[in-house]
Parts: C-alpha cells; sequence; structure tokens
C-alpha cells in the first residue's frame, strides 16, 4: 500500500514539475515519465503477485 501513495505522490509532483517546462523538455519529460509509471506500475503488480 505505501509502494502505491508513493508511486502516486511521484506522479503528482512530476506532473506540477512539467508544467514549468518549455515544450521540449515537456515531451522528453514525458516520455520518461510514462516509463517510469509502466516501470514502477509492473513492478507493485509483480511484487504482489510474488507474495
Amino acid at each position: 500500500m505505501i509502494k502505491i501513495v508513493f508511486i502516486v505522490g511521484l506522479v503528482v509532483i512530476g506532473l506540477l514539475a512539467v508544467k514549468f517546462m518549455d515544450e521540449q523538455a515537456q515531451k522528453k519529460v514525458g516520455i520518461a515519465f510514462g516509463v517510469l509509471l509502466v516501470v514502477s506500475s509492473l513492478s507493485v503488480i509483480i511484487c504482489e503477485l510474488i507474495r
């Protein structure tokens, strides 16, 4: 449960940070942020399945 709250917190911080960047940086950060979100979501799912 703490992992999910941590991931949601990172998402909120990332969205707030993206608002203050220019368009090219937003694209790069958006792609990296999406990859990070997918990897973290998969790791949470795998950890729960292993349990």
